[in-house]
């Protein structure tokens, strides 16, 4: 005999309600028994599951409000606006404002293992920064393709939305593919192929993650190579104890550059390390290389403690830097003192002053930097 609808409404509501913990098929088994049962009609369930499906979707939409879905795949958008002042000890050098970076990162998948990205930098020069496809096997292999960051020095690989401080370590602009690299400033990325992956699984946690790839070597945004060599870059990274991560990374190449520009070595190699407990991040990194004839080195230490969680952080940093070890005089060690306040997940302002020291005559240049960070 079939039930009063309002009493068969009710039935099906106390049930639901006391298994809203269960997953989804256990769900659905219920649902399919209730029908089998006469308790619900084919329509009711119908009417039921796409209730469900709304809730879900407006969940996940509340976790992430800037989804938007295309047939069945979900397109991801999001954004990045640094607006920057700069105030310059040096004389001759004004200080100013400026829009130091305005980005717009598109994401998706293609399926559950296929993903992309396309990430554009419209600050300056329009460039496009990313712009590569990911094929996921297994945790411990995957495949990238296209143009994106090299992997080498724990800094450079950072989000630029989140360093401690306004700008990157000496080191890491000179070694990275950064703004005083030869061959210029290109973001840390490069045009290629790689492979990467985590292994070796304790508890909840891979104990290694490794990176191999083959680049042009001519950075990013062009069309072709400057050179026949193909440029090697590898990183391995051990995690001995939660929240330590420990890594080594080396680059082999050669690059198109000089007056008159010709093939020089371009070579690095790196070690890093990084370990987090509660508000306190502790951060260090060597990294030295060749450009022709001329060997560099440099590193830094860092320290940065929430005093409000969420909320107040202060960072303090170490950095030096030799462009070139045969001179003795050319070294420059920065004491970098850091404010970051974050307004909400999406707005931060950071505050820096920067204590600039040259290893013989003395230049007025330090620098105090602010900057306001919106992301969406």
């Amino acid at each position: 005999m079939k039930l009063p609808y309002v009493i068969r409404t009710v039935l099906v509501l106390s049930i639901l309600f006391s298994a809203f913990t269960l997953k989804a098929q256990q769900n659905e088994d219920l649902l399919n028994l209730l029908i089998k049962k006469n308790v619900l009609s084919q329509q009711e369930a119908d009417s039921i599951r796409a209730d469900q499906a709304l809730k879900e979707q407006a969940k996940r939409d509340k976790g992430n409000q800037h989804n938007i879905t295309i047939g069945t795949r979900a397109l991801q958008i999001s954004g990045l606006v640094q607006s920057r002042y700069q105030g310059f000890a040096q004389n001759g050098v004004n200080n100013a404002f400026d829009l130091h970076r305005a980005r717009l990162d598109v994401k998706g998948d293609i399926n559950d293992n296929w993903t992309y990205e396309v990430y554009t930098e419209f600050a300056g020069t329009t460039k496009l920064l990313d712009a590569y496809t990911t094929y996921k096997i297994t945790d411990y292999l995957k495949f990238t393709a296209g143009q994106f960051k090299v992997p080498f020095s724990q800094e450079s690989l950072i989000s630029d939305s989140q360093l401690d401080f306004i700008d990157r370590a000496q080191v890491v602009d000179a070694l990275s593919g950064r703004a005083k690299d030869v061959i210029g400033n290109q973001n840390g990325r490069d045009i290629g192929i790689q492979i990467n992956g985590s292994f070796a699984k304790v508890d909840d946690r891979y104990l290694f993650d490794y990176t191999f790839g083959v680049f042009n070597g001519a950075g990013f945004d062009v069309t072709t190579d400057n050179n026949s060599h193909k440029d090697l870059a590898g990183r391995l990274s051990i995690h001995p104890i939660k929240d330590l991560v420990v890594s080594a990374d080396i680059y082999n190449g050669q690059g198109n550059y000089g007056t008159p520009a010709k093939n020089q070595k371009r070579n690095r190699t790196g070690f890093d390390a990084k370990y987090v407990y509660d508000q306190l991040s502790l951060i260090a990194e060597y990294d030295k290389g060749t450009d022709g004839i001329i060997k560099r080195e440099g590193w830094y230490g860092q320290v940065a403690y929430y005093v409000i969680p969420k909320k107040l952080q202060l960072a303090t940093r170490y950095d030096t830097y030799d462009p070139n070890e045969v001179i003795t005089t050319d070294r420059s060690t920065w004491y970098v003192e850091g404010v970051n306040y974050f307004f909400n997940q999406w707005a931060k302002l950071s505050v820096d002053y920067s204590i600039r020291h040259e290893e013989t005559t003395q230049i007025k240049n330090n620098l105090f930097s602010a900057q306001l960070q919106l992301t969406f």
